[in-house]
């Protein structure tokens, strides 16, 4: 090998090692401050299951579960009320108790082994209750239930924050963040409604790719006075809701009126 090959190697190396640390390193920084952010800012609450240590001590090692008053029992402090405290709050709240008492100088961490879940519910595909995850969205929420049904407006979806007293539904985008006991509800599209010369009129679901021709056999087909070659359509969206004429093979949209008109022939 010549001295030139030698050199592009180490001019090599000496780029790309520091480079790999470097990254080590940011990715070690961003798991702690993940965990710091964690550790302020989220509030625990009924359902919600931690670990707590105390370093040096196992007996005070304890796997707990807040109960519906937000409550826990913890050794020597007794009955704690843990409900909307933040993980460091609750390890100065130990340190606090145990310490001149107990032990001289505690050193105490928790952790969350399972946070309380969220709800999702609607059209979609394994509605229920899932566990919270950091850095939860919504469109993650949807991936874990299972995804939507053909029936599911994804237009229309509307989320409970738990931490809202009015228990309003607002509307929420996909890359919004999830929290602990939220609930999310999918909406089906709006219906379509049809009446005039079909067997079962009435108003029926929309999915994706509904022509007249569906709507109709959803319908259970044209009765023996119909006219087959088509029908008058209102849609939800025209401002002066003129009836037009559809075909069989055009498309209807949410909130479509449709009429299938008789046959004088």
């Amino acid at each position: 090998m010549t001295n030139i090959n030698l050199l592009i190697i180490f001019i090599a190396l000496t780029t790309v090692l520091p480079f790999g640390n470097t990254f080590a390193e940011d990715n070690a920084t961003n798991a702690n401050t993940s965990t710091h952010n964690a550790s302020t800012s989220y509030h625990l609450a009924t359902g919600d299951r931690v670990r707590i240590e105390v370093f040096g001590e196992d007996d005070l090692t304890r796997d707990v579960t807040l109960t519906d008053n937000g409550k826990i029992s913890y050794p020597f402090l007794g009955e704690l009320k843990l409900e909307g405290i933040t993980l460091r709050e609750l390890e100065e709240l130990i340190r606090t108790g145990l310490q001149g008492a107990y032990l001289i100088n505690p050193d105490v961490n928790v952790s969350v082994l399972e946070y309380r879940p969220f709800f999702i519910n609607g059209e979609i595909k394994k509605s229920g209750s899932y566990p919270y995850q950091p850095g939860l969205t919504l469109r993650k929420a949807i991936a874990l239930a299972g995804g939507f049904t053909e029936y599911a407006s994804q237009e229309n979806i509307t989320v409970i924050h738990e931490n809202d007293f009015t228990k309003t539904p607002v509307p929420i985008q996909f890359d919004k963040a999830i929290s602990p006991g939220d609930i999310i509800t999918i909406s089906e599209y709006r219906r379509i409604f049809i009446n005039g010369q079909v067997k079962n009129p009435g108003s029926y679901p929309y999915k994706a790719g509904l022509t007249l021709r569906k709507i109709i056999t959803l319908a259970g087909g044209f009765t023996q006075r119909a006219d087959t070659s088509g029908g008058y359509i209102i849609s939800e969206d025209d401002e002066d809701q003129e009836s037009k004429e559809i075909e069989l093979e055009d498309n209807v949209s949410p909130g479509d009126i449709i009429t299938i008109k008789q046959s004088f022939f």
